[in-house]
């Protein structure tokens, strides 16, 4: 009863005053030393920061001339570094391009380099396109297979039109026409020795997948490297007479097996195809007949026409739609 007395005495008086006044406590500062970090060296009498300090300060600051290294870009997706005329992710080009040189001196650098010229043919009758077919004697045993002899030799195309040189690139021919056959090393150093022999060589834009050279064909349902069109039988000695006969023989090239390879001169009006379809690569002709055990065969020209070249489109393929069938009369002529 006291102790209620008193507290209703406390909020009488409170109540009756006008400021309240309520003084807290101060925080207690702390009263603990923060230690200092020393550091020390083995025989040596320990260093407080400060000194440190100080010493670091009166050393100099050297900077390295160390820079990082250039990053070497690869050339191929796979991380191989590729040359001119090299599968490159998964692509190979169909001509090596270089400078325009005259006949007379691409003849000279392919014999120095150990080829045989087997012909030299002016595409047009001026003269502003022409070819050299070559070869060498690892082409020639190479291809000394049944139905291999095409790929006995090699062209250049002397392109005044458009001003350069182009050569058929061994990788794309080779594994075109030798199929299961092909001989990866015999490629690859015959297109060294074209790198070395022709300076500032460059890849063309016409490609193909080199997977697919094998199986190529311009669309479904033309015709494959192996769908060859048989000309004429017979006896091939009869047969190689009847075409010398003709006098459209451009170069006669004897294989190990007993085949015989002829590059033969179209008629003018056939032959002039190469008009639409480019003069760049118009080293396609003379265009190659093998005989072969009493047969005479052809590519069929529409997969030879299409393989040389490979960025031909269906509306240049529409307008030398009667080409093909006019070069097998103009070979089947030669040989009645």
């Amino acid at each position: 009863m006291q102790k209620l007395s008193i507290l209703l005495l406390s909020f009488i008086t409170l109540a009756s005053a006008s400021t309240l006044s309520i003084k807290l406590p101060e925080v207690p500062k702390p009263t603990a030393d923060i230690p200092k970090v020393v550091i020390t060296y083995p025989n040596q009498s320990y260093k407080t920061n400060e000194e440190i300090l100080q010493e670091f300060e009166k050393k100099p600051v050297f900077f390295s001339n160390h820079v990082a290294p250039k990053r070497v870009e690869k050339k191929d997706a796979a991380g191989k570094i590729t040359l001119v005329g090299d599968v490159k992710d998964g692509l190979i080009t169909a001509y090596l391009h270089a400078p325009l040189i005259t006949m007379s001196e691409v003849k000279e650098k392919l014999t120095e380099a150990g080829f045989e010229i087997l012909s030299s043919y002016k595409i047009d009758k001026k003269g502003a396109v022409e070819s050299v077919v070559f070869t060498n004697a690892d082409i020639i045993k190479n291809a000394s297979k049944k139905n291999r002899g095409f790929s006995s030799s090699l062209r250049v195309t002397i392109d005044k039109k458009n001003e350069l040189v182009s050569i058929t690139n061994p990788l794309y021919i080779m594994t075109a026409f030798m199929q299961d056959e092909y001989d990866a090393k015999l490629a690859n150093e015959t297109l060294v020795k074209l790198r070395n022999t022709f300076k500032d060589l460059k890849n063309s834009t016409e490609t193909s997948k080199f997977r697919v050279l094998p199986r190529y064909q311009f669309m479904a349902g033309m015709p494959r490297y192996h769908d060859m069109q048989v000309i004429k039988k017979g006896v091939s000695a009869e047969l190689l007479a009847s075409a010398r006969k003709s006098k459209k023989i451009v170069y006669e090239q004897a294989l190990l097996n007993g085949s015989v390879i002829l590059g033969v001169k179209l008629s003018k009006r056939t032959s002039k195809f190469v008009k639409k379809t480019g003069y760049q690569n118009a080293g396609l002709l003379p265009y190659p007949v093998l005989i072969e055990n009493g047969e005479v065969k052809i590519l069929d020209p529409k997969y030879y026409i299409a393989i040389m070249y490979p960025k031909l489109k269906m509306s240049q393929f529409m307008k030398i739609a009667t080409v093909p069938g006019a070069i097998g009369k103009d070979i089947d002529r030669i040989f009645r």
